[in-house]
């Protein structure tokens, strides 16, 4: 049996994921916990050459971070390197089949099997943005609690009813077949369903600027909560100015040496949030600045700024570039299939239906007006009983 290392952080969501996902596939796994320990810190650097947690190693070859881990599991390479086979049942019909396990897949999951329904998951992790969430106030029934906690909650409550799951996969394609619905993955397994319900969410922005790509995980990181105390007293710039980037500041501004805080509009965010980032001692504002290139070699060693107002650039010594710009729809399997808005949302009535039978949609995938969880969840169970509605109509 392969042997499998992840050097972890308590308190980081996508270590959480990685665990989840290994352990979704009854994968036994060594944890190192580097949380407080600065020895077992610096060899995951120097074994990895690389300063975020996760970091996953297969018989001592590196494998990388949480995203490096889930795209070889969707594109099945994970499963040969492990020699594994798939847990689920490819021949089956399902009733419904779930793209997605954030708030909106989970409910929905919850209430299809109450509904009598068979019902199958197919995610890229559990938790979705809900799990890099670090302090959630506003959901009911906890007056704080952190999203990786919240999505334990949720899934404990799922597993109640042996749902049957596919986490690490990811949809591309969608068909039909009669009144079946046919889902393609990106490994290549094809899941027959009656109906369908795309809870498929949102993913975080990139810039797409020179560096990004190449200092990813060595420097340039999308989660401060995650990766911040790596990069404790370094100077850092944090890209957005809604209320992402400035929690990442207000974050930030307690670790850091020094926090820019780099935007290309003036603040969006929440005013209480602009309040506080304007009294954080280590942060400086950078409005109207573009981000034009990421330098460094090994790792980060700086950001050059374009100012939209006179034109001229300026390099900022940094060691970390934190990238919080929003976030985009997860819709690119559908958008040839379904009908989107502008922003590649897709629109839904108010039973969650899609302009497609049997093909419903709820969360932040949809068009629905405000992103929340408390909101995704409600949706997600709307949808599934909209489609129990729609299967009794079918016979």
């Amino acid at each position: 049996m392969a042997k499998i290392e992840i050097y972890s952080k308590e308190w980081c969501p996508y270590c959480t994921k990685a665990k989840a996902l290994l352990r979704s596939k009854q994968l036994e796994y060594e944890e190192i916990d580097v949380t407080v320990d600065a020895v077992l810190e610096q060899q995951m650097v120097e074994r990895s050459r690389r300063r975020t947690v996760p970091q996953i190693f297969i018989d001592e070859q590196s494998i990388g971070g949480y995203d490096d881990l889930a795209q070889l599991n969707a594109t099945g390479e994970l499963d040969q390197l492990l020699n594994i086979q798939s847990q689920v049942n490819l021949t089956k019909v399902y009733d419904l089949a779930i793209i997605g396990a954030g708030p909106a897949g989970m409910s929905a999951a919850i209430y299809a099997v109450r509904k009598n329904l068979s019902t199958l998951i197919i995610a890229s992790d559990i938790g979705g943005q809900l799990g890099t969430t670090y302090e959630i106030g506003n959901y009911p029934g906890f007056q704080m609690i952190t999203g990786p906690d919240l999505v334990e909650q949720f899934e404990e409550h799922m597993d109640q009813y042996g749902i049957d799951k596919m986490v690490g996969e990811k949809v591309t394609g969608l068909r039909f077949e009669d009144r079946c619905k046919i889902l393609k993955t990106a490994a290549g397994r094809e899941i027959h369903s009656r109906s369908v319900i795309i809870a498929s969410g949102a993913f975080k922005r990139k810039l797409n600027i020179p560096g990004e790509k190449e200092l990813a995980g060595k420097g340039v990181v999308y989660c401060s909560t995650c990766d911040g105390p790596l990069l404790r007293d370094m100077d850092i710039a944090i890209v957005g100015g809604g209320n992402s980037g400035l929690e990442a500041a207000i974050e930030m501004n307690g670790l850091a040496r020094k926090v820019y805080l780099v935007s290309r509009t003036e603040w969006n965010g929440d005013s209480i949030l602009q309040d506080k980032v304007r009294s954080a001692e280590r942060v400086e504002s950078l409005t109207l600045h573009d981000p034009i290139e990421i330098h460094g070699s090994d790792s980060v060693e700086g950001l050059t700024v374009k100012d939209l107002a006179t034109g001229s650039t300026r390099r900022l010594d940094v060691q970390g570039v934190f990238i919080e710009i929003g976030i985009y729809p997860n819709t690119e399997f559908v958008l040839d299939l379904l009908d989107t808005n502008q922003r590649g949302e897709i629109k839904v009535d108010k039973r969650g239906q899609t302009g497609i039978d049997g093909i419903f949609a709820a969360g932040d995938v949809t068009d629905s007006h405000d992103k929340q969880i408390v909101i995704a969840a409600g949706a997600g169970a709307n949808a599934a009983l909209g489609v129990a509605e729609y299967l009794v109509m079918q016979h």
